[in-house]
């Protein structure tokens, strides 16, 4: 992709805020925004879907408190964060 197209695309995500983002609060909350689907969530996993990736939660006690407009919020405690991007969503 080319350097003029990439700052495009980054512009426009920045425009229409659709930037993933991703909050962990103490290690016993994260909030993740721009989340287009809930793949599972269980005392120890919790996977979600984004338009860059899949986001893989791991932890104890893992709820998901809330999923509306796009926003997820998950409670428990949380050990670690993944991201995985999805093939074809890179700029390169």
């Amino acid at each position: 992709m080319s350097e003029v197209l990439k700052k495009l695309r980054e512009k426009a995500r920045r425009a229409t805020y659709t930037e993933v983002y991703v909050t962990v609060a103490g290690g016993r909350s994260a909030v993740i925004e721009n989340v287009t689907h809930v793949y599972e969530c269980n005392e120890i996993l919790a996977r979600i879907k984004t338009a860059d990736g899949d986001i893989s939660i791991w932890g104890e006690e893992l709820k998901m408190s809330s999923f509306k407009e796009g926003i997820v919020r998950i409670n428990g405690r949380i050990t670690s964060v993944e991201f995985t991007e999805r093939a074809g969503v890179k700029d390169d």
